[in-house]
Protein backbone atom coordinates (compact mmCIF):
# COMPACT_ATOMS: atom_id res chain seq x y z
CA UNK A 1 0.00 0.00 0.00
CA UNK A 2 1.19 3.54 -0.72
CA UNK A 3 -0.69 4.64 2.47
CA UNK A 4 -0.36 3.21 5.64
CA UNK A 5 -2.99 5.67 7.10
CA UNK A 6 -5.95 5.04 4.62
CA UNK A 7 -7.84 2.48 2.54
CA UNK A 8 -7.66 1.63 -0.99
CA UNK A 9 -9.90 4.25 -2.39
CA UNK A 10 -8.33 7.05 0.15
CA UNK A 11 -5.87 9.37 0.46
CA UNK A 12 -4.17 11.15 3.01
CA UNK A 13 -4.94 14.98 2.98
CA UNK A 14 -1.99 16.25 5.50
CA UNK A 15 -2.68 19.90 5.74
CA UNK A 16 -6.37 18.47 6.63
CA UNK A 17 -5.12 15.89 8.99
CA UNK A 18 -7.41 13.24 8.00
CA UNK A 19 -8.48 10.46 4.69
CA UNK A 20 -10.05 11.61 1.65
CA UNK A 21 -12.04 9.76 -1.46
CA UNK A 22 -10.03 9.87 -4.85
CA UNK A 23 -12.65 11.26 -6.33
CA UNK A 24 -13.21 14.17 -4.27
CA UNK A 25 -9.56 15.06 -5.87
CA UNK A 26 -9.52 13.64 -9.54
CA UNK A 27 -12.71 12.88 -11.93
CA UNK A 28 -13.91 9.53 -12.60
CA UNK A 29 -12.69 8.40 -15.83
CA UNK A 30 -14.05 6.11 -18.12
CA UNK A 31 -12.27 2.83 -19.32
CA UNK A 32 -10.28 3.19 -15.66
CA UNK A 33 -10.63 3.04 -12.30
CA UNK A 34 -8.19 5.22 -9.32
CA UNK A 35 -5.01 3.00 -8.23
CA UNK A 36 -4.09 2.92 -4.49
CA UNK A 37 -4.77 5.45 -2.49
CA UNK A 38 -4.46 7.43 -6.13
CA UNK A 39 -0.75 6.91 -5.76
CA UNK A 40 -0.07 9.26 -3.11
CA UNK A 41 1.89 8.29 0.15
CA UNK A 42 1.31 9.42 3.79
CA UNK A 43 4.07 12.02 2.91
CA UNK A 44 2.34 13.48 0.77
CA UNK A 45 3.94 12.59 -2.76
CA UNK A 46 2.89 10.96 -5.69
CA UNK A 47 4.46 7.98 -5.98
CA UNK A 48 2.42 6.56 -8.48
CA UNK A 49 -0.41 7.73 -11.99
CA UNK A 50 -3.95 8.21 -9.74
CA UNK A 51 -5.68 5.99 -12.85
CA UNK A 52 -5.22 2.22 -14.46
CA UNK A 53 -7.13 1.04 -17.26
CA UNK A 54 -9.97 -1.63 -16.38
CA UNK A 55 -8.93 -5.36 -16.78
CA UNK A 56 -10.56 -7.31 -19.77
CA UNK A 57 -14.09 -8.28 -18.43
CA UNK A 58 -14.66 -5.31 -16.53
CA UNK A 59 -15.82 -2.05 -17.50
CA UNK A 60 -16.12 1.84 -16.36
CA UNK A 61 -18.90 3.86 -18.09
CA UNK A 62 -17.99 6.91 -16.10
CA UNK A 63 -20.22 6.77 -13.03
CA UNK A 64 -18.12 3.76 -10.96
CA UNK A 65 -15.06 4.60 -9.17
CA UNK A 66 -14.09 1.02 -9.59
CA UNK A 67 -14.64 -0.72 -12.74
CA UNK A 68 -17.31 -3.01 -12.69
CA UNK A 69 -17.66 -6.94 -14.17
CA UNK A 70 -19.61 -7.44 -17.48
CA UNK A 71 -23.05 -8.72 -17.49
CA UNK A 72 -23.67 -12.31 -19.15
CA UNK A 73 -26.21 -13.07 -21.51
CA UNK A 74 -28.34 -16.29 -22.05
CA UNK A 75 -29.02 -14.64 -25.68
CA UNK A 76 -26.57 -12.96 -28.01
CA UNK A 77 -24.83 -10.72 -26.98
CA UNK A 78 -22.47 -7.65 -28.17
CA UNK A 79 -19.43 -8.12 -25.83
CA UNK A 80 -18.51 -5.36 -23.62
CA UNK A 81 -15.58 -3.34 -23.52
CA UNK A 82 -13.44 -1.24 -21.39
CA UNK A 83 -16.37 1.71 -20.86
CA UNK A 84 -19.96 0.09 -21.70
CA UNK A 85 -21.77 -3.25 -20.27
CA UNK A 86 -22.60 -6.11 -22.53
CA UNK A 87 -25.69 -5.55 -24.55
CA UNK A 88 -28.13 -8.32 -24.37
CA UNK A 89 -30.14 -9.10 -27.56
CA UNK A 90 -33.66 -10.07 -27.19
CA UNK A 91 -35.20 -13.63 -27.87
CA UNK A 92 -35.33 -13.78 -31.60
CA UNK A 93 -32.84 -11.29 -32.19
CA UNK A 94 -28.96 -12.10 -33.75
CA UNK A 95 -25.63 -9.86 -33.55
CA UNK A 96 -24.91 -8.10 -37.06
CA UNK A 97 -22.84 -5.12 -37.84
CA UNK A 98 -22.82 -4.72 -34.05
CA UNK A 99 -26.16 -4.57 -33.62
CA UNK A 100 -29.01 -6.31 -32.50
CA UNK A 101 -31.66 -7.45 -35.51
CA UNK A 102 -34.21 -9.74 -35.97
CA UNK A 103 -34.05 -12.82 -37.50
CA UNK A 104 -34.90 -13.17 -41.24
CA UNK A 105 -37.91 -15.89 -41.98
CA UNK A 106 -37.67 -19.13 -43.69
CA UNK A 107 -39.36 -19.85 -46.35
CA UNK A 108 -39.77 -23.61 -46.52
CA UNK A 109 -42.61 -24.37 -48.70
CA UNK A 110 -41.71 -23.63 -51.97
CA UNK A 111 -38.08 -25.01 -51.25
CA UNK A 112 -39.96 -28.46 -49.79
CA UNK A 113 -41.84 -28.14 -53.37
CA UNK A 114 -39.07 -27.75 -55.71
CA UNK A 115 -37.31 -30.59 -53.63
CA UNK A 116 -40.65 -33.10 -54.24
CA UNK A 117 -40.51 -32.05 -57.65
CA UNK A 118 -36.67 -33.34 -58.35
CA UNK A 119 -36.67 -35.38 -56.11
CA UNK A 120 -40.10 -37.39 -58.08
CA UNK A 121 -38.80 -36.87 -61.44
CA UNK A 122 -35.05 -38.49 -60.39
CA UNK A 123 -37.23 -41.55 -59.50
CA UNK A 124 -38.98 -41.82 -62.74
CA UNK A 125 -35.81 -41.67 -64.48
CA UNK A 126 -34.39 -44.62 -62.66
CA UNK A 127 -37.41 -46.62 -63.17
CA UNK A 128 -37.22 -45.96 -66.97
CA UNK A 129 -33.29 -45.99 -67.30
CA UNK A 130 -32.86 -49.71 -66.18
CA UNK A 131 -34.19 -52.02 -68.86
CA UNK A 132 -32.51 -49.70 -71.74
CA UNK A 133 -29.25 -50.64 -69.79
CA UNK A 134 -30.07 -54.32 -69.51
CA UNK A 135 -30.29 -54.21 -73.28
CA UNK A 136 -27.32 -51.87 -74.33
CA UNK A 137 -25.35 -54.89 -71.70
CA UNK A 138 -26.64 -57.80 -74.15
CA UNK A 139 -25.83 -56.10 -76.95
CA UNK A 140 -22.03 -55.42 -75.78
CA UNK A 141 -21.90 -59.05 -74.78
CA UNK A 142 -22.40 -60.08 -78.21
CA UNK A 143 -19.98 -58.16 -79.76
CA UNK A 144 -17.59 -59.56 -77.45
CA UNK A 145 -18.37 -63.16 -78.77
CA UNK A 146 -17.44 -61.83 -82.35
CA UNK A 147 -21.71 -62.30 -82.58
CA UNK A 148 -23.82 -60.13 -84.82
CA UNK A 149 -27.25 -59.83 -83.08
CA UNK A 150 -30.36 -59.70 -85.63
CA UNK A 151 -31.57 -57.36 -87.10
CA UNK A 152 -35.13 -57.47 -85.29
CA UNK A 153 -32.73 -57.27 -82.14
CA UNK A 154 -31.38 -54.44 -83.39
CA UNK A 155 -34.74 -52.42 -84.90
CA UNK A 156 -36.48 -53.90 -81.56
CA UNK A 157 -33.93 -51.83 -79.40
CA UNK A 158 -33.60 -48.79 -80.98
CA UNK A 159 -37.81 -48.57 -80.73
CA UNK A 160 -37.89 -49.10 -77.10
CA UNK A 161 -35.09 -46.30 -76.34
CA UNK A 162 -36.90 -43.82 -78.44
CA UNK A 163 -39.95 -45.07 -76.36
CA UNK A 164 -37.75 -44.78 -73.10
CA UNK A 165 -36.75 -41.39 -73.93
CA UNK A 166 -40.09 -40.11 -75.03
CA UNK A 167 -41.65 -41.70 -72.26
CA UNK A 168 -39.12 -39.87 -69.76
CA UNK A 169 -39.33 -36.64 -71.49
CA UNK A 170 -43.06 -36.16 -71.19
CA UNK A 171 -42.57 -36.87 -68.07
CA UNK A 172 -40.46 -34.09 -67.00
CA UNK A 173 -42.57 -32.08 -68.83
CA UNK A 174 -45.57 -32.84 -67.04
CA UNK A 175 -43.87 -32.55 -63.49
CA UNK A 176 -42.32 -29.14 -64.66
CA UNK A 177 -46.16 -27.93 -65.46
CA UNK A 178 -47.49 -29.13 -62.36
CA UNK A 179 -44.52 -27.52 -60.62
CA UNK A 180 -45.34 -24.47 -62.25
CA UNK A 181 -49.17 -24.28 -61.53
CA UNK A 182 -48.17 -25.04 -57.80
CA UNK A 183 -45.47 -22.37 -57.87
CA UNK A 184 -48.30 -19.74 -59.04
CA UNK A 185 -50.48 -20.86 -56.89
CA UNK A 186 -48.54 -20.21 -53.57
CA UNK A 187 -47.35 -16.98 -55.15
CA UNK A 188 -50.99 -15.92 -55.27
CA UNK A 189 -52.10 -17.44 -51.87
CA UNK A 190 -48.11 -15.26 -50.92
CA UNK A 191 -49.71 -12.29 -52.78
CA UNK A 192 -53.08 -12.53 -51.06
CA UNK A 193 -51.59 -13.21 -47.51
CA UNK A 194 -49.08 -10.18 -48.02
CA UNK A 195 -52.21 -7.87 -49.07
CA UNK A 196 -53.96 -8.36 -45.89
CA UNK A 197 -50.84 -8.28 -43.76
CA UNK A 198 -50.54 -4.92 -45.36
CA UNK A 199 -54.17 -3.62 -44.89
CA UNK A 200 -53.81 -4.74 -41.74
CA UNK A 201 -50.87 -2.64 -40.99
CA UNK A 202 -51.94 0.60 -42.45
CA UNK A 203 -55.14 -0.11 -40.52
CA UNK A 204 -52.88 -0.52 -37.10
CA UNK A 205 -50.75 2.79 -38.20
CA UNK A 206 -53.90 4.91 -39.22
CA UNK A 207 -55.16 3.84 -35.53
CA UNK A 208 -51.82 4.87 -34.13
CA UNK A 209 -51.97 8.21 -35.97
CA UNK A 210 -55.27 8.82 -34.69
CA UNK A 211 -54.44 7.97 -30.86
CA UNK A 212 -51.54 10.40 -31.50
CA UNK A 213 -53.27 12.99 -32.40
CA UNK A 214 -55.91 12.47 -29.81
CA UNK A 215 -53.15 12.39 -27.08
CA UNK A 216 -51.31 15.80 -28.80
CA UNK A 217 -54.86 17.10 -28.26
CA UNK A 218 -55.14 16.89 -24.82
CA UNK A 219 -51.59 18.15 -23.63
CA UNK A 220 -52.12 21.09 -25.72
CA UNK A 221 -55.66 21.43 -23.64
CA UNK A 222 -54.04 20.73 -20.56
CA UNK A 223 -53.20 23.71 -17.68
CA UNK A 224 -49.80 21.84 -17.07
CA UNK A 225 -47.79 22.43 -20.26
CA UNK A 226 -44.85 21.87 -18.51
CA UNK A 227 -45.35 18.32 -17.13
CA UNK A 228 -45.36 15.08 -20.10
CA UNK A 229 -45.01 11.33 -19.48
CA UNK A 230 -45.64 9.65 -16.42
CA UNK A 231 -46.41 13.01 -14.09
CA UNK A 232 -49.81 12.92 -15.60
CA UNK A 233 -50.54 9.97 -13.37
CA UNK A 234 -50.02 12.07 -10.53
CA UNK A 235 -52.89 14.17 -9.03
CA UNK A 236 -53.06 17.84 -9.68
CA UNK A 237 -53.54 18.83 -5.97
CA UNK A 238 -49.91 16.33 -6.27
CA UNK A 239 -48.41 18.15 -8.96
CA UNK A 240 -48.83 21.43 -7.23
CA UNK A 241 -47.85 20.89 -4.20
CA UNK A 242 -43.91 21.97 -3.09
CA UNK A 243 -40.92 19.99 -3.32
CA UNK A 244 -40.90 20.69 0.28
CA UNK A 245 -43.29 17.71 0.88
CA UNK A 246 -41.77 15.34 -0.25
CA UNK A 247 -38.94 15.88 1.81
CA UNK A 248 -41.27 16.50 4.95
CA UNK A 249 -43.17 12.62 4.44
CA UNK A 250 -40.56 10.16 5.49
CA UNK A 251 -42.61 7.30 4.30
CA UNK A 252 -42.31 8.23 0.74
CA UNK A 253 -38.88 9.46 1.02
CA UNK A 254 -37.43 6.42 2.34
CA UNK A 255 -38.87 4.53 -0.74
CA UNK A 256 -37.29 7.17 -3.29
CA UNK A 257 -33.87 6.43 -1.32
CA UNK A 258 -34.13 3.05 -1.41
CA UNK A 259 -34.71 3.09 -5.40
CA UNK A 260 -32.58 5.92 -6.47
CA UNK A 261 -29.60 6.21 -4.27
CA UNK A 262 -28.04 2.24 -4.86
CA UNK A 263 -25.97 2.34 -7.68
CA UNK A 264 -27.54 -0.64 -10.62
CA UNK A 265 -25.96 -1.51 -14.17
CA UNK A 266 -28.04 -0.42 -16.59
CA UNK A 267 -30.59 1.95 -14.34
CA UNK A 268 -30.03 5.59 -14.16
CA UNK A 269 -30.34 6.98 -10.49
CA UNK A 270 -29.78 10.11 -8.01
CA UNK A 271 -26.31 10.64 -9.94
CA UNK A 272 -28.58 11.26 -13.42
CA UNK A 273 -30.84 13.03 -11.31
CA UNK A 274 -28.76 15.43 -9.86
CA UNK A 275 -27.29 16.47 -13.37
CA UNK A 276 -30.36 17.14 -14.31
CA UNK A 277 -30.66 19.36 -11.96
CA UNK A 278 -27.90 21.34 -12.74
CA UNK A 279 -25.33 20.14 -9.99
CA UNK A 280 -21.59 19.47 -10.84
CA UNK A 281 -20.24 16.49 -11.06
CA UNK A 282 -17.08 17.07 -8.54
CA UNK A 283 -20.44 17.85 -6.50
CA UNK A 284 -22.46 14.76 -6.98
CA UNK A 285 -18.89 12.57 -6.20
CA UNK A 286 -19.13 14.35 -3.23
CA UNK A 287 -22.46 13.76 -2.37
CA UNK A 288 -22.07 9.89 -2.68
CA UNK A 289 -18.56 9.69 -1.01
CA UNK A 290 -21.13 10.82 2.51
CA UNK A 291 -23.45 8.10 1.45
CA UNK A 292 -22.64 6.39 4.59
CA UNK A 293 -24.10 9.82 6.47
CA UNK A 294 -26.44 11.30 4.15
CA UNK A 295 -28.69 10.01 1.63
CA UNK A 296 -27.42 11.31 -2.02
CA UNK A 297 -30.80 12.12 -2.47
CA UNK A 298 -31.64 14.23 -0.04
CA UNK A 299 -28.52 16.16 -0.46
CA UNK A 300 -29.91 16.74 -4.31
CA UNK A 301 -33.64 17.39 -2.82
CA UNK A 302 -32.40 20.53 -0.37
CA UNK A 303 -30.31 21.82 -2.57
CA UNK A 304 -32.67 22.51 -5.32
CA UNK A 305 -35.57 23.60 -2.62
CA UNK A 306 -33.01 26.12 -1.43
CA UNK A 307 -31.95 26.88 -4.94
CA UNK A 308 -35.36 27.20 -6.66
CA UNK A 309 -37.81 27.11 -3.95
CA UNK A 310 -40.46 27.26 -6.45
CA UNK A 311 -40.46 24.23 -7.93
CA UNK A 312 -43.42 21.05 -7.11
CA UNK A 313 -43.43 17.83 -7.27
CA UNK A 314 -44.67 18.05 -10.52
CA UNK A 315 -40.99 19.21 -11.42
CA UNK A 316 -39.24 16.70 -9.68
CA UNK A 317 -42.16 13.84 -11.78
CA UNK A 318 -41.14 15.44 -14.77
CA UNK A 319 -37.13 15.45 -14.46
CA UNK A 320 -37.76 11.42 -13.23
CA UNK A 321 -39.55 10.84 -16.28
CA UNK A 322 -37.12 12.00 -17.92
CA UNK A 323 -34.55 9.85 -16.85
CA UNK A 324 -36.94 6.21 -17.40
CA UNK A 325 -37.77 6.17 -13.52
CA UNK A 326 -41.39 5.80 -13.92
CA UNK A 327 -41.32 3.10 -10.97
CA UNK A 328 -39.96 6.68 -8.90
CA UNK A 329 -43.35 9.09 -9.84
CA UNK A 330 -45.68 6.09 -8.82
CA UNK A 331 -43.97 6.18 -5.23
CA UNK A 332 -44.61 9.86 -5.66
CA UNK A 333 -48.50 9.47 -6.40
CA UNK A 334 -48.12 7.59 -2.77
CA UNK A 335 -48.23 11.62 -1.69
CA UNK A 336 -51.26 12.79 0.30
CA UNK A 337 -53.54 14.66 -1.89
CA UNK A 338 -54.63 18.50 -0.58
CA UNK A 339 -51.82 18.55 2.03
CA UNK A 340 -49.26 21.19 1.70
CA UNK A 341 -46.19 21.42 4.06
Amino acid sequence: MTSARCIYRDFWNRPQHKCQPCESKYEIQAGREFTENCGWSDEQQQIQSPYKPCKNGTYNNGFHVKCQKCSSCITPFIACNTTSDTICCKQGEQVFGGKCIPQPMETTVITTVSRTTTTTTSLLLLLLLPPLAAQAQALLQLKSLNLNPPPHVINVTGIYACLGILSALTLVCLFLVIKRRRTKHLNEEFHKCNGAVRESLSKKAIKGYDQSVSYNIINESDNNDHLTGSAYLLAPEIQGAPLKTVLNNLDVLEELVLVLDPDISGAKNTRHLAAQCSFSFAWINYAYSMKDHKSPLVAVLEGVVTKNPEWTVGHLAELLTAIGRNDAVEILAKLPAGVEE
